[in-house]
């Protein structure tokens, strides 16, 4: 929903005109923009504070630029940018639809269907960002927005700007409660398979109304993200088990976005993917609904001052007649207007399949002259060829209206397969097919094989381009089977996790109605659990006051 600019609201940024709010969060104020030629963007103007830290437009226009590589029909493009304006803003696609949170909270949880729908475009949109080198740290119901043709992944990569900031202001980790992953939470290393997580969170969200950690302060959510199994139950058996794989804890388990599309499939988003009750409410976000408010706020003056009684209207006998003719002249003038308008609706032709210059061609011969275009990896074989456009062919649209182009980039690798290898042997293979930018973690994955590759992403034949991150997952040598201490005295329980070597152990006492008083009622991780010795195993005992 547009809402009206307020009067601290900058009127325009950059080369863009700003015509109402769309929103707002951690990072800065969202706008709905209009370019010279009419497009609608929507702008996201940093915050002051965060703008003023040393440092933060640096890594701003890094992860913009990493941003501009990401494509897909699920993810809204990034389009202008400027990191050393007197505020660092960026512009995307404007998407006509509300939020996933607007429309849950507006007219309730998606039908199955729509959940399965919605959870293949999110794999594919994350798939897209992951092969940019990108991880979103912030997927979130507010984050995804839901359009006639599918979802689509909004604010990716971006937060990373601002997390060398906001730790260092107030310890702070980026993302949202509830939505966050288990490593995210905890400060650690995140990697694609956080976004993994954070996917499994808002699929449950779209299908039940509600995270499945609950509701509850920051504190609270997070130590369940943490230690407590996720409440899948109300979950519908078609979606559960894939949004429990989404839910594992350990990273190294939890399914790729490769591995989730080739479960779900892929395939055309039907035209009425969305019910009923939520598809109405897209109508109110098409760009022929939107009005700027200055427009709304001049018919308001207008309206006041025709009456106003200081300002009594004159009596001209000649007038009505003048009035009549200008009417008549200015009706003729607008249906010329109307007939020679150039937005009149024309056919999108088919493009796919054509070099650049031909789709280019194609498409300015049908009148469409706006063509914002993007080289990715797609497997299709035909380098520099146009894989996907958006608006599908055949489709009815303005002229003015933009028409996005996919096409195949030449510089693609094959990611080959390093999972068994250590360190120094997965990277020298790696670098040897031309990818040098590769995070690694270590952790606890269950496997016997100290520092070996456990899990990589993406996966092992994805096709990306040499500059993208691939991201390794090993094993540590630190791990230790955590010991069954449910049931013991708090001394006894830390004396058993001290002798199998830990010695970060943090209690809580709650009322769970259990007569063993002072005894463990739950532990996390669960008994039996690989944990590296440096991490906290946490204890809940049962309190006396109960």
């Amino acid at each position: 929903m547009v809402l009206e600019l307020q009067p601290e609201d900058p009127r325009s940024v950059g080369p863009y005109s700003l015509l109402g709010r769309l929103g707002g969060g951690g990072m800065g104020q969202v706008y709905l923009g209009r370019s010279r030629g009419r497009r609608l963007v929507a702008v996201k103007v940093i915050r002051p504070e965060l703008a003023g830290e040393p440092g933060f437009r640096a890594r701003f226009a890094r992860e913009v630029a990493a941003a501009r590589n990401v494509g897909g029909l699920f993810t809204a493009l990034v389009v202008d940018d400027d990191a050393q304006g007197p505020v660092p803003w960026l512009a995307t696609a404007y998407v006509a639809g509300p939020s996933l949170a607007e429309a849950v909270a507006e007219r309730g949880p998606l039908p199955i269907g729509s959940v399965l729908t919605l959870a293949a475009g999110l794999a594919e949109g994350l798939k897209e960002i992951h092969a940019a080198g990108l991880v979103h740290r912030d997927l979130k119901p507010s984050n995804v927005l839901l359009a006639h043709d599918g979802p689509r992944v909004i604010d990716f990569g971006i937060s990373r700007a601002a997390e060398a900031t906001m730790l260092t202001q107030s310890g702070m980790v980026i993302g949202s409660p509830g939505f966050m992953s288990p490593e995210q939470a905890e400060g650690g290393v995140v990697g694609p398979p956080s976004d993994i997580f954070s996917l499994g969170t808002v699929l449950a969200f779209a299908a039940t109304g509600v995270g499945p950690f609950g509701t509850g302060s920051t504190a609270a959510l997070l130590f369940r993200i943490v230690h407590s199994e996720p409440d899948t139950t109300s979950l519908p058996g078609e979606i559960r088990p894939l949004v429990e794989r989404c839910l594992t804890k350990s990273p190294a388990l939890r399914p790729t976005s490769s591995d989730l599309l080739a479960e779900l499939g892929a395939g055309q988003v039907a035209a009425d993917w969305l019910p009923v009750p939520h598809a109405e409410e897209l109508s109110r976000y098409e760009p022929a609904t939107v009005t700027g408010p200055e427009v709304r706020q001049d018919q308001k003056d207008a309206a006041q001052n025709r009456h106003r009684p200081d300002n009594p209207p004159r009596r001209n006998r000649h007038r009505p007649l003048w009035g009549t003719a200008i009417a008549a002249v200015l009706a003729i003038a607008a249906a010329i207007a109307f007939l020679s308008w150039p937005t009149s609706l024309s056919s999108i032709p088919d493009v796919r399949g054509d070099s650049l210059t031909a789709a280019a061609s194609a498409l300015k011969s049908a009148g469409f002259h706006d063509i914002p275009y993007l080289y990715s990896c797609y497997g299709s074989g035909n380098s520099g060829g146009v894989v996907r456009q958006d608006p599908a062919a055949g489709t009815h649209m303005a002229r003015t209206s933009p028409v996005h182009l996919y096409l195949e980039a030449d510089n693609c690798h094959g990611v080959p397969n390093v999972i068994g290898m250590n360190l120094s042997d997965a990277a020298d293979k790696l670098k040897s097919s031309g990818y040098h930018n590769i995070p690694y973690l270590y952790s606890c994955y269950g496997s016997d094989n100290f520092s070996d590759v456990v899990q990589q992403s993406p996966a092992a034949g994805t096709r990306i381009v040499a500059t993208s991150a691939v991201h390794l997952y090993l094993q540590a040598d630190n791990c230790h089977a955590v010991p069954d201490v449910i049931g013991m005295k708090l001394s006894n329980a830390a004396a058993a996790l001290k002798q199998a070597g830990f010695t970060d152990i943090p209690y809580v006492y709650k009322c769970y109605g259990s007569t063993e008083i002072n005894a463990v009622v739950k532990q996390s991780p669960a008994a039996g659990t690989n944990h590296s010795h440096l991490q906290p195993v946490y204890l809940e005992l049962q309190a006396t006051n109960c």
